[in-house]
């Protein structure tokens, strides 16, 4: 059974940077839901963890939080045609890596909410086949510790690279 795959770019909301600048976002939905909302409920057990085993490094526990599913959806040039990052042409993350490291050739699917896409993002494998696109090993890329329940997501190949040829 396929799942289904939609870019939203509306109007509103436009996420603003603090140097200014900003940009219009590509909401993501796979089978209806939105992924940051996918990505939240992933992420909450191992957010929870991290925050209860660093709770004493801090003097004031009240300063220091752990959001599941904090992300902004990309700048809708990251996502939409001619980008190829969703097509199974990721770009760099902007780290040195090693060569065998797992987090290469990732695309990357939500960033930072602070505007800087690397600052915190998440990254997925997206393997392109003759008539679908899947999904798999979705990552955080600075937690590569922590394994997300999530997916493989099989995509129509026809139907999602309509998605990415709409206009912004």
């Amino acid at each position: 059974m396929l799942d289904d795959f939609e870019v939203l770019i509306k109007p509103h909301p436009f996420v603003h940077r603090p140097d200014g600048h900003g940009f219009q976002p590509a909401t993501v939905r796979i089978n209806g839901r939105p992924l940051i909302e996918l990505v939240r409920a992933a992420e909450e057990p191992w957010a929870k963890a991290e925050y209860l085993e660093r709770l004493p490094e801090f003097e004031n526990p009240d300063g220091f939080r752990f959001v599941p599913g904090d992300y902004h959806y990309l700048p809708a040039h990251r996502v939409l045609l001619p980008s190829r990052e969703w097509l199974g042409e990721p770009s760099e993350p902007g780290f040195v890596l090693d060569a065998d490291d797992p987090r290469r050739n990732k695309a990357t699917v939500l960033g930072c909410t602070c505007g800087i896409i690397q600052c915190w993002f998440l990254q997925v494998r997206v393997q392109v086949l003759p008539e679908v696109i899947v999904w798999s090993d979705f990552g955080q890329f600075h937690r590569p510790h922590w394994r997300y329940d999530l997916g493989p997501f099989t995509f129509d190949r026809r139907d999602y690279e309509a998605q990415l040829a709409q206009r912004a």
